[in-house]
């Protein structure tokens, strides 16, 4: 029972996967918004080439635009590209432009 006990811990702290590293730019469409209006702290990008992952939004980037305009990207499926940053194993935007 021990045994058993530490092996789901192991695979819990995900012992022996490794992270695929963040890309420089991706392109793909936003799946998923964490935060409303103006408001996003994330988002979830769904690519042809890199899968799909959350992009956080970075508090020392101007983005340019209105945070908000993301929600509409996430309605209608309109491509957005990423600049990337990874920071502390998380993919950081730095841009993000319509594609």
């Amino acid at each position: 029972m021990l045994l058993v006990a530490l092996a789901l811990a192991a695979g819990a702290a995900g012992c022996g996967e490794s992270r695929a590293p963040v890309p420089s730019t991706a392109v793909g469409v936003i799946t998923a918004i964490e935060g409303e209006g103006s408001g996003v702290t994330s988002f979830t990008l769904e690519t042809d080439d890199d899968g799909t992952f959350e992009v956080f939004i970075a508090a020392d980037v101007d983005y340019g635009f209105d945070l908000a305009h993301l929600h509409e990207h996430e309605t209608t499926g309109d491509p957005v590209r990423c600049r990337l940053e990874e920071r502390d194993g998380r993919a950081y935007a730095l841009e993000i432009v319509d594609a």
